[in-house]
Parts: structure tokens; C-alpha cells; sequence
């Protein structure tokens, strides 16, 4: 691997683009872009990166404009993602939406996606265990892809949720595995992987007692008896590989989900403000 790979990055950058995630510039670009689209001032174009969560650091006012998004360590200087994202090109693009009504105007969701699905699926008595954790984040995933493409379709709002969406066959695949299983709680994620260490262990130790028998002999008998033990340890592995990282994703998925929970409900005040102070 060359140093250079890492030149302006940092390693935890790197091999999250390596794993097929975004980075926090990526989902800003996508959001500032999102953003200019449907703004014609600087007043226009702060709250609708507002209403995605995130903070303005530094305004028009001052040199650099940064911002930064919610759980971010550090607010990020708009100049520094590339030469249409200086306070001069903004503003061109701004004025040039001004002159031009083709822009697509904002719409303001009519409901927020999350809350919404958190009561559909308390009157479905489905807001106990993990499972329900991977479903509302693949259904705000499905969101954010494109599957309800009306302008007043809700969408997520929190960059933790869009940077969720390149995940999402992942997502899938690992709430099926709970599905299939039966798998609702941590607790008995942490027995499954203890089962399938277990079996693991024992066909292991059976096929190296084989391989011990058969050190000099080299019987074809033995050979296949061997494999065939290999063929039975492939998709334990396979379960527990699968099993172990949905438990570290855990942890995650909360809070993504938190994220956009606080996200919505602040977009909830900010309307309500707004109509106050009319």
C-alpha cells in the first residue's frame, strides 16, 4: 500500500472508503448541492442546511465557511471541498437562481419519517428487540434511495442516516440472517455466537484428530472424511463472521436512529417557532 493513498486523508478515512462507506465530505457535498438547489439567498440556503442537521460555524461573514454535522468532531470549511464550493461560487450560484425560476423550490415535509414509523409500529406491538432496529433504518434507507420520489415525500435528515444508505444490501442481508434465526436480543445474539463457536470447535478438533491419523498413512478414505468435515465448518463460519459483526453494529444503528430522532424533533420546534413568530 502506498503512502500516498493516504496524502489529505486520514487512515480511518481511507479504510472507510476501502469498506464501501462515505465520508463526511462526501454527504456534505450531496447536501450542499441538495441545498443550493432549492435556495436563491444565503438566508435560504443556512435553513435548509439546517433542517439536514447541520450547524453553522462561520456564515458568509467571514472568510471561510464551515459547518459542521451533528456527532461530527470538527466543523468542515466548504473552500477546502473544491473550487464550486468557495463563498464566491455559492454566491454565483445563488444570484443565477435568482434570475433563473427553473430552481426546484424547497418542500417542507409534511411529517417526519421516523416518528411516523415508530408509531405504526408501536400499533403493531413491533417495537421490542434488535430486528426493529435494522428495519426502521433499512426503511429510512429506502427513503433516502429514491423509492418515494414525490416532492412531499419525507426524507431523513440526519448525515448519520445518509451515510447509512451505502450499507444498505449489507443492512439487508444481516436483518435476514436475524429473521431466519429467530434472533431478537442481544442476549441471544451472544448465545448463537456461542453455539456456532462450539460446533466450530468440535468439527475442528475431530478433523485434526483425522489429520493426526493420517500424518504418514495418507488414506483417500481419511482425505475425504476431512473435507468433509471442511465443507460442514464453511457456513458455521460464514453464521458467525455475520453474527459478530451485527453485535458491534448494534451500538451503531442506535445512534443513527438517535441521531435522526433528535433531527426530526428539532425540524418539529423550528416549524412550530416559525409559525409562532408569525
Amino acid at each position: 500500500m502506498k503512502d500516498a493513498e493516504f496524502y489529505g486523508r486520514s487512515k480511518k478515512e481511507y479504510w472507510r472508503k476501502q469498506n464501501g462507506g462515505l465520508s463526511h465530505r462526501e454527504i456534505l457535498k450531496a447536501d450542499i448541492d441538495a441545498a443550493l438547489a432549492q435556495s436563491a439567498n444565503f438566508k435560504a440556503f443556512e435553513i435548509r442546511l439546517k433542517d439536514m442537521d447541520y450547524e453553522i460555524c462561520r456564515d458568509e461573514n467571514f472568510a471561510h465557511y464551515s459547518v459542521k454535522g451533528t456527532g461530527w468532531q470538527r466543523a468542515v470549511r466548504l473552500d477546502r471541498l473544491g473550487k464550486e464550493y468557495t463563498p464566491e461560487a455559492i454566491r454565483a450560484k445563488l444570484l443565477d437562481n435568482q434570475r433563473h425560476v427553473g430552481y426546484v423550490p424547497f418542500h417542507k415535509p409534511k411529517y417526519t419519517p421516523l416518528l411516523t414509523l415508530e408509531i405504526e409500529y408501536r400499533k403493531i406491538q413491533r417495537m421490542d428487540g434488535i430486528q426493529i432496529l435494522f428495519s426502521l433504518v433499512i426503511e429510512l434507507c429506502r427513503l433516502v434511495t429514491g423509492n418515494n420520489i414525490a416532492p412531499e415525500t419525507p426524507r431523513p435528515l440526519s448525515p448519520t442516516m445518509r451515510q447509512e444508505i451505502v450499507k444498505l444490501d449489507k443492512t439487508l442481508k444481516e436483518y435476514k440472517f436475524l429473521c431466519k434465526n429467530n434472533i431478537d436480543s442481544p442476549q441471544e445474539l451472544v448465545s448463537f455466537i456461542g453455539e456456532k463457536r462450539e460446533q466450530i470447535g468440535a468439527l475442528e478438533k475431530e478433523r485434526q484428530s483425522i489429520y493426526n491419523r493420517n500424518r504418514h498413512k495418507k488414506d483417500d478414505g481419511l482425505n475425504k472424511a476431512a473435507r468433509e468435515i471442511s465443507a460442514k465448518i464453511k457456513p458455521l463460519r460464514a453464521e458467525l463472521s455475520l453474527a459478530k459483526a451485527v453485535l458491534e453494529k448494534i451500538p451503531k444503528l442506535k445512534e443513527v436512529i438517535e441521531a435522526e430522532r433528535q433531527a426530526e424533533t428539532a425540524v418539529i420546534t423550528k416549524n412550530k417557532e416559525r409559525r409562532y413568530a408569525r
